[in-house]
Order: structure tokens, then C-alpha cells, then sequence
């Protein structure tokens, strides 16, 4: 079944960049959840009976990303929903990520915000504080994968570091595709690096 839905997922994601490139939005709104419902039904099969805590938390946050996926197809109207529900989705992943931080890594995620967020900053208008706000929240969250995988190394722990880095390099590159200068096919990576990281953390579970 894991195959199966991994296959679904990638040729949905596929037809999602497509229709992205095309701009058809009504292939978009199929298409983008129907890729995030194959990831989603992924974790929710592999999951035990009854589902560990951890595991409800990821499904909380496959959930929640499926919904800001949704607001960002508009995302000139939406962008601040959709900014909204992918925090929601980082508190989520935080929380099951949670362990003790490996305090020597933090470096690299404090100078990696810094460094981001001055490429942005005067670029980013009255979205300072929401920038700021995620940008913690999804160094927060790969930090905690990492500390995670330190601690406890194995497969599940590795997906999950990996699923993260996976979204701090989309998410990366969507800022700055939006707020400083255009990427040649951004889309196309935004989306790949997106999906990539979801199914991995799908995978986590």
C-alpha cells in the first residue's frame, strides 16, 4: 500500500507542477490536495492501532499543510491564510519532533535565519512579523528533527530530518522567489522539494 500511494502522490505532484506551470487553477485545486491526501492516507495506514501521540501529530500537520496548500493557490489573496495554516502545521511537526536539542546545531539554524531573513528583509513589507514568526518556527522544526535523529538514529528519525531540510530548502526558495527575485522554474522546485519533504515525513510514522 506504501508503494501504491507513493506512486499516486508522485504522479499527482507531477500534474500539480504541471497545471501550476500552465497556471490552471482548476487543476490545481484538484490535483495539489488530492497529492497531499495520498501522503496523508500513506501516514494514517502505516500508523499502529492505537496511534502513538507522535503519530497523531504528524497527521495533524499533513492535515494542516493540505489546508495551506489550498489557500496558496491564490496565493495573491490568501498568502497570509496560507502562511497561518503552514505555522500551524511547523507546531504540529515541533511537537512531535520534540526532544532534547542538540545545542551545537543551533548555531547553524540561528545563522541561517539571520542570514535569510537579511536577504529579505526590506523587501518583505508589513509580512516582517509573519516571516519572522515562521521562519522560527521551521528552523525550530528541522532543529528538532535533527536533535531527534542525534538522539535516536534510525530510518523513522532519518525520514523525518531529511522531510525537514527537504522544507526548509522549498520553503526557502519560495520566499525568495516572492520577495526578492524571480527563480527560473521556481515552481518546479518550490513544488518537488515541497512533496518531497511531506512524503518523507509521511514516512517518519
Amino acid at each position: 500500500m506504501t508503494l501504491a500511494l507513493s506512486i499516486v502522490a508522485l504522479i499527482s505532484a507531477i500534474l500539480t507542477i504541471y497545471a501550476k506551470l500552465r497556471d490552471n487553477e482548476l487543476l490545481q485545486f484538484i490535483f495539489k490536495p488530492l497529492t497531499m491526501i495520498a501522503i496523508i492516507l500513506l501516514a494514517f495506514l502505516n500508523s499502529s492501532a492505537p496511534m502513538s501521540f507522535y503519530q497523531k501529530a504528524i497527521l495533524a500537520g499533513l492535515v494542516f499543510s493540505m489546508i495551506g496548500d489550498v489557500f496558496l493557490i491564490k496565493d495573491k489573496q490568501f498568502f497570509v491564510q496560507g502562511l497561518f495554516s503552514f505555522l500551524i502545521g511547523h507546531i504540529c511537526y515541533i511537537v512531535a519532533f520534540w526532544t532534547s536539542p542538540d545545542l551545537p546545531s543551533a548555531v547553524f539554524y540561528a545563522a541561517y535565519i539571520v542570514f535569510f531573513l537579511t536577504i529579505l528583509w526590506k523587501h518583505l513589507g508589513k509580512l516582517k512579523i509573519p516571516v519572522i514568526i515562521y521562519s522560527l518556527a521551521i528552523a525550530m522544526m528541522s532543529w528538532m528533527a535533527l536533535s531527534r535523529t542525534i538522539e535516536n538514529h534510525n530510518h523513522h528519525t532519518l525520514h523525518a530530518f531529511l522531510g525537514s531540510v527537504a522544507f526548509v530548502i522549498s520553503d526557502s526558495l519560495l520566499g525568495f522567489n516572492k520577495f526578492r527575485s524571480p527563480i527560473p522554474l521556481a515552481h518546479v522546485w518550490i513544488l518537488a522539494t515541497y512533496f518531497l519533504a511531506q512524503w518523507l515525513i509521511a514516512l517518519s510514522v
